[in-house]
């Protein structure tokens, strides 16, 4: 089953008549008996029908966005979505449980897994009020997501997780993707802009026993053909699905920024096509920076500008886009 198979069955659906659910089983080879449902206010639900003479130890619980009901009697548990405008995010969390469930046999087992990513997607469920982003800083993280989005199409499913937790970028740490040999320090520019901006004299100041490269996310603004934020995390969300990984760290990483998946469509209107992609070796003796290693004790901060046509000499790899040559 694909996440887009969940989307086209809430369209099959009628709403409830009295007191009932509407209902439809999610699919034929689930194991356990998984539904989707409409109560009879038309929220959306989750609904688990669990084996007769199985009582589960759990109490019904209710978060911002979310609930989870135990009806014993009935054997049943239905986790409901109280907000429809996260329509797209519990069609997620419906996909991530039934990867997880649906060829478990044990109810012990496959309850369990449903309270845990329950109460784990939970936190993506809040409301968000935070200022507006300033388009810069839009920017910049759609540069990192693009970084992360091409790591993500080389991974395997094996590795995608460990992909996803070196994505460092909104937690304020010194560089954007931390790995255990080398770094990479994100800078996004648009085309027509030479310039990038060092933040800190720490951006481009390598760890002890690793390599740093600083890899530049070439954009041009075009609101025809161009691609939003909130398409971007689509995409990475189905490579992340698809090779079975934790979409929860691209949600957590997205909420450090006051940011969930309902929240990012105030954003869908500033949009790029991606030029290209280029990485420097910043452990050149000769690259031209300023970190602390090399700077007076009594100086703070820095901040400074550096032009690209600058670095050509230290380029490891550069990849073209959109037919770039």
């Amino acid at each position: 089953m694909k996440i887009q198979d969940i989307s086209q069955k809430w369209l099959l659906m009628n709403p409830p008549s009295g007191n009932a659910y509407t209902s439809v089983r999610i699919d034929s080879t689930s194991l356990p008996g998984i539904f989707l449902g409409l109560n009879r206010e038309s929220k959306r639900c989750l609904i688990l029908k669990l084996p007769k003479g199985y009582n589960p130890d759990f109490q019904s619980s209710v978060k911002q966005n979310l609930s989870l009901s135990l009806y014993a009697e009935s054997g049943w548990v239905v986790l409901t979505l109280l907000d429809d405008n996260f329509h797209d995010l519990f069609d997620d969390l419906i996909f991530s449980i039934y990867i997880k469930i649906h060829s478990m046999s044990s109810a012990r087992i496959y309850v369990t897994e449903l309270l845990k990513t329950y109460y784990k997607w939970s936190e993506f469920f809040r409301d968000t009020h935070n200022q507006s982003l300033a388009d810069e800083t839009v920017r910049g993280l759609f540069g990192e997501l693009t970084v992360l989005n091409e790591m993500l199409l080389e991974s395997t499913s094996a590795d995608i997780n460990d992909v996803l937790k070196s994505w460092k970028g909104p937690y304020d740490t010194n560089h954007d993707f931390v790995n255990e040999t080398c770094d990479k320090e994100v800078k996004t520019r648009l085309e027509s802009i030479l310039n990038i901006t060092i933040a800190s004299e720490h951006q481009l100041q390598a760890d002890i026993g690793k390599n740093l490269e600083l890899v530049i996310v070439t954009l041009v603004s075009d609101t025809v053909n161009g691609l939003s934020l909130p398409d971007l995390v689509i995409t990475i969300r189905d490579i992340v699905m698809s090779k079975l990984g934790d979409y929860t760290i691209v949600l957590d990483g997205l909420s450090q920024k006051g940011l969930n998946v309902s929240s990012l469509q105030a954003y869908k209107d500033l949009r790029f096509v991606l030029v290209k992609i280029s990485s420097y070796d910043c452990c050149q003796v000769e690259f031209p920076k300023i970190v602390r290693s090399n700077i007076a004790a009594a100086v703070s901060s820095v901040s400074y500008k550096l032009n690209v046509e600058e670095l050509k000499p230290f380029i490891l790899s550069e990849t073209l886009f959109n037919g770039n040559k």
